[in-house]
């Protein structure tokens, strides 16, 4: 399935912390969004991690027909998921056919990612690649360069969130946003409270994807999927 049938899609992100709990913010997500972002770092589970992805992914199947991305964050990116980076990879792979695109961080050691980025592609899945700095906002040719590496890594659609602090970091967040965006599929997110006019700005730049959530916020400064449906459509970057 095509991840985006639709420029800027709205993804709801879902975090939940048993296959149980998600089945509610499915049938809300299902209503509004263009896209589903499984957070499967926050199910609470200790051995059989692996197994529980792949019930989870199943059961979203079957109860959706939205395209599905698979994310395990880690908490050196701002997620939940605490096991070791081999786990987190293990996870990836075995939920990676059952989702229409995966999302590997940029920073996860080479071997694992690589891995994990070879199986997506040979099972024609898709390819995020992701840098998160829950920091602040590097300069603007430092966030290129990360680009870039996404690119060389094999994103098919390199993504980079942000911290940002002051006006000036969202406009250089929307700048690389425009760059990126008006030659392919990129994604680009400035989190936090200064950051949260990015999640309508950057849309109307040239990203590809806009995450909302259903339930509660899985980043910083992110709005509701409601919320960005109904602006979205007020300034024309969305039709129905």
């Amino acid at each position: 399935m095509k991840l985006l049938k639709r420029k800027p899609a709205v993804c709801a992100s879902i975090m939940a912390r048993s296959t149980e709990e998600v089945i509610p913010l499915l049938l809300e997500a299902s209503e509004l969004a263009d896209v589903v972002e499984i957070r499967a770092d926050a199910l609470k589970f200790g051995s059989g991690y692996a197994a529980e992805v792949k019930r989870l992914l199943r059961r979203v199947r079957e109860m959706v027909s939205l395209p599905v991305i698979l994310t395990v964050r880690s908490e050196r990116e701002g997620g939940l998921f605490a096991g070791s980076e081999s786990e987190l990879a293990e996870c990836l792979l075995a939920g990676a056919e059952l989702a229409d695109a995966v999302d590997v961080e940029l920073r996860m050691t080479p071997h694992l990612r690589d891995g994990v980025i070879e199986h997506a592609r040979s099972s024609g899945v898709q390819v995020l690649v992701s840098w998160h700095d829950f920091q602040h906002t590097p300069e603007l040719a430092v966030m290129r360069e990360i680009v870039e590496e996404e690119l060389a890594a094999g994103a098919d659609i390199p993504k980079l969130g942000v911290m940002a602090r002051s006006c000036g970091d969202v406009l250089r967040l929307l700048q690389l946003t425009c760059e990126f965006g008006s030659r392919m599929p990129f994604v680009g997110v400035a989190m936090g409270e200064a950051g949260r006019i990015s999640r309508l700005a950057a849309p109307a730049m040239g990203s590809a994807i806009t995450y909302g959530y259903v339930g509660a916020e899985t980043a910083p400064g992110q709005l509701s999927v409601r919320e960005l449906v109904e602006v979205l459509q007020v300034l024309g970057l969305r039709n129905g």
